[in-house]
């Protein structure tokens, strides 16, 4: 990661960092104020300060960096856990827009936290009792519709779709359009029976 060493050193140092950051929006430029270095689930988080905000940056996405002579004045009292904690919480209030229902395998809900993380373990914990065929019904908060498909697909046969509808459906495309890319036949393949006579003794 070839920008993580220059944001520590502008974190102890308290220099403002340049950076050349992509967003899922597109690039973006800004001088950072580094406050500290978040490590959560493999992936470093750089919190600084933009104005009056404070902000989380993944370290992976800054294209470029540029440590600046000027340093900055941290906040007093600042607090980087609460900080960080409140901006988890920030983030994902924006990012989930709706609830998934699902029927998962008992595999399936194992997957959960290893798939979806925080709020993929809060759903495993909450799931229903398993049904005749074993399977347990659980909420699992998603994002936009494109995305909430892909993360079901990423639980193949271990879950199904009930709702909302228009997720089911947009689910259900998906296997069909994976299944015509793959071949899959409509029909049970045909038996490959040895012939008549093949192997006959006398």
């Amino acid at each position: 990661m070839p920008h993580l060493a220059a944001a520590a050193e502008a974190v102890w140092e308290r220099r403002v960092l340049r950076v050349h950051y992509r967003r899922w929006r597109g690039e973006v430029r800004r001088e950072l104020c580094p406050l500290g270095l978040v490590l959560k689930g493999g992936i470093w988080y750089l919190v600084a300060r933009v104005g009056i905000s404070v902000r989380s940056y993944r370290v992976a996405r800054i294209l470029d960096a540029e440590l600046l002579e000027e340093v900055f004045e941290r906040p007093a009292g600042f607090d980087l856990a609460a900080s960080w904690a409140e901006s988890s919480r920030r983030l994902e209030s924006m990012r989930f827009q709706g609830e998934a229902e699902l029927l998962l395998s008992e595999r399936g809900v194992k997957l959960l936290p290893m798939q979806f993380g925080a709020v993929g373990a809060e759903a495993a914990a909450a799931a229903g009792p398993p049904d005749d065929e074993g399977r347990r019904r659980v909420v699992l908060p998603v994002e936009s519709l494109p995305v909430a498909v892909h993360d079901m697909l990423r639980l193949g046969t271990d879950a199904e779709v009930l709702g909302p509808p228009e997720l089911r459906s947009a689910v259900a495309r998906a296997v069909a359009e994976l299944a015509r890319r793959y071949g899959a036949p409509s029909t049970a393949p045909p038996r490959h029976d040895t012939p008549s006579g093949v192997g006959a003794k006398g």
